[in-house]
């Protein structure tokens, strides 16, 4: 326990905290996206991943739960040093000259991370405690089709799946500046190498954000 609360209180410490939740959180997201993948190949290979994965529980719930401490250990610990930071600077100042050497996703992660959180509570809403055999889980044909048929409506009315695109953006500007931090709160900081992370950064989060927005994308134009 002692080393827990010294931990919490050193800003190093804090940074290390919100590396490794974030590590976690960033594995759970490459999991959910092959997850949701299954979406390619059809309705029936679409709901049998689901159900094969709700067949899960009760073990499930365990998961989720460590998956909703470790989020909200994450949301806390930064809220704990961006109150550090203010302390810290009191008065911002007018002219901040590292600013040009910031990259975009870095400036950006305030509202990225904003972004991500109401996502999250309406992401949570829209699929996770939906009915999946409600009126939003019949397609055209007048069938229900399960999870898919509420994935496929949703994502064919354009102002859901823009928004979808919009947060899947914000995820992959947030990784860009995550994968390259998580390093460099552990002291990887080489300039040779640095260069070549950040890039690696930049190209994951990319990834990331192009496999979750194609789904939307392939639904609304392709189907």
């Amino acid at each position: 326990m002692n080393i827990i609360f010294s931990t919490i209180k050193s800003s190093i410490g804090k940074k290390q905290i919100v590396a490794v939740t974030g590590l976690v959180l960033i594995l759970f997201l490459i999991g959910h996206l092959a997850g949701n993948l299954f979406i390619y190949f059809g309705p029936e290979a679409y709901n049998h991943y689901a159900k094969k994965l709700a067949s899960l529980r009760p073990g499930l719930f365990f998961v989720e739960f460590a998956l909703l401490v470790i989020f909200l250990t994450h949301l806390f610990v930064i809220a704990l040093l961006v109150l550090e930071n203010i302390k810290a600077r009191p008065v911002p100042y007018r002219l901040y000259k590292s600013s040009e050497q910031r990259s975009l996703a870095t400036k950006l992660m305030p509202y990225t991370g904003t972004l991500i959180l109401a996502f999250v509570i309406w992401h949570l809403l829209d699929f996770t405690f939906a009915d999946q055999h409600g009126a939003r889980s019949f397609l055209a044909d007048g069938k229900s089709y399960g999870l898919y048929g509420v994935v496929y409506n949703s994502f064919s009315n354009p102002a859901h799946s823009a928004l979808y695109v919009l947060a899947m953006i914000s995820i992959g500007f947030h990784l860009a500046h995550a994968v390259q931090s998580f390093f460099q709160t552990f002291g990887f900081n080489h300039p040779l190498y640095t260069p070549l992370l950040k890039k690696i950064s930049n190209g994951f989060g990319f990834l990331i954000a192009f496999g979750y927005s194609s789904i939307p994308i392939y639904i609304y134009f392709f189907k």
